[in-house]
C-alpha cells in the first residue's frame, strides 16, 4: 500500500482507480452469479432479516457512517479539478457516492441473500473460495488493488494535515521528508492491522467517532461559525438542516463508539 501514497496529488492515481472501480463493478457481477447458482438457486431465502432493532442496528449504524469519512478528500478534489467550481465537486461527488451506493446496496444485499445469517459474524469474502472459482479469484486480485488505492486516496488528506501542522508545503517538500513521512503511516497501519482482531472494530470506532465528527459535527459547526448564520440570512431550510446535520452527527458519535466498544468487550470476554 505504500508506493500509493507516495504520490503528491490525488489525481496521480485515477488510472489505479479506474481499474479498482471496474474490478469491484466485476466482483459485484460475481456475486450476483454465484448466488444465482447457489443461495438464491431455489428463491429467496426464509431466514433473512429485513430490519434490525438493538444493538445490531446501532452497529450497522456506525459502519454506514464510515461511508461520509469520503469527505476527507473534497478539498484536493477541489483543487485538482478542471476548472473547479462547486457544481462541478457536486456533479462529481454526486455520481461517485451514487456509484458506490449502488455497488455497496447490491453486494450487500445479495451476499446477505446468498449465505444468510452466516454474514453476520463473517464477511462475505470469507464465503467464497477463490481456488475452485477462478472467478472469485480474479476479483479478490482487483479487491486487493481496490484497498491500496483507496488507503493512498485517505493518507494524502491525513498527511497533508501532518505537512499543515509542522509547517510543510507538499509540493515543495524534499521528497526523502515526504517518502519518510508516508513510509512512517504505511507502517504504522501495518502494525495495526496485525494486531487489531476483527475489521468490523475499526469501522465501528473510526465510523462513529470519526465519521461522526468529520462528516457531520465539523461542517455544521463550520457553517454556523462562519458568520452572517441567521435565520433570517440562510433561511429555514439551510438553518434546520445544520441542526439536523449536527443531531445526527452526535447520535453517531456517542451510539456508534458506544456500540462498537460493547461488541468488543463482549467478543473477548
Amino acid at each position: 500500500m505504500m508506493p500509493l501514497c507516495l504520490p503528491k496529488e490525488i489525481n496521480s492515481l485515477r488510472y489505479f482507480s479506474l481499474i479498482a472501480i471496474l474490478f469491484i463493478i466485476f466482483f459485484v457481477i460475481c456475486m450476483i452469479i454465484h448466488a444465482s447458482e447457489n443461495g438464491l438457486k431455489d428463491g429467496m431465502r426464509s431466514d433473512l432479516a429485513l430490519f434490525q432493532t438493538g444493538n445490531k442496528a446501532i452497529g450497522g449504524l456506525s459502519i454506514f457512517i464510515f461511508a461520509f469519512i469520503c469527505q476527507l478528500n473534497a478539498l484536493e478534489v477541489y483543487n485538482e479539478l478542471y476548472r473547479p467550481s462547486v457544481l462541478r465537486l457536486t456533479l462529481s461527488a454526486s455520481i461517485g457516492v451514487f456509484l458506490c451506493f449502488t455497488l455497496y446496496f447490491i453486494a450487500g444485499f445479495v451476499g446477505y441473500a446468498d449465505f444468510g445469517a452466516t454474514v453476520g459474524s463473517l464477511s462475505a469474502l470469507q464465503m467464497y473460495n477463490p481456488i475452485e472459482n477462478p472467478l472469485m479469484g480474479v476479483s479478490y486480485v482487483g479487491i486487493m488493488l481496490k484497498l491500496c488505492v483507496g488507503y493512498g486516496l485517505h493518507m494524502i488528506p491525513v498527511r497533508d494535515a501532518i505537512y499543515h501542522v509542522v509547517g510543510w508545503e507538499v509540493h515543495t517538500l524534499a521528497w526523502w521528508k515526504h517518502a519518510c513521512v508516508c513510509t512512517s503511516m504505511a507502517t504504522l497501519s501495518l502494525i495495526g492491522g496485525l494486531f487489531i482482531p476483527r475489521i468490523n472494530l475499526v469501522f465501528g470506532l473510526v465510523g462513529g467517532f470519526s465519521g461522526g465528527f468529520i462528516g457531520f459535527v465539523y461542517p455544521a459547526f463550520m457553517y454556523m461559525y462562519s458568520g452572517n448564520w441567521t435565520l433570517g440570512s440562510v433561511g429555514w431550510f439551510h438553518y434546520l438542516s445544520t441542526y439536523v446535520l449536527l443531531i445526527v452527527g452526535i447520535i453517531a458519535i456517542v451510539w456508534g463508539t458506544a456500540d462498537s466498544i460493547y461488541e468488543a468487550i463482549v467478543s473477548s470476554s
